[in-house]
């Protein structure tokens, strides 16, 4: 069974795991490098796909919903607001409301 990197790429991307075959080099290098086991190597790749379609629906989503600009919890200013506490900015984040 031999290949080479760009077929396993090309496999990735027949399989639409393009992000994985664009970081395929890197994540073999890492591979080599802490000298992963298959299974420690097969979850890598895994988290990595996860990760990016992930990270690429939510860009998706957001662009869906055309907000004039984007801009999280971490980034508000609690100190231009009188009405807010830090308190209560943190409960936000912790998304423990949602269930009531």
């Amino acid at each position: 069974m031999t290949g080479t990197v760009q077929h396993l790429q090309e496999n990735l991307r027949h399989l639409r795991m393009a992000e994985t075959a664009n970081e395929l080099p890197t994540l073999l290098r890492n591979a080599e490098k802490h000298s992963w086991t298959y299974l420690e190597f097969v979850q890598e790749i895994l988290s990595f796909e996860l990760k990016r379609r992930e990270e690429k629906n939510r860009e998706k989503r957001l662009r869906k919903a055309k907000f004039p600009y984007y801009k999280t919890l971490n980034e508000f200013k609690i100190a231009e607001q009188q009405s807010l506490s830090t308190r209560q900015i943190e409960q936000l984040k912790e998304l423990t409301w949602l269930e009531q």
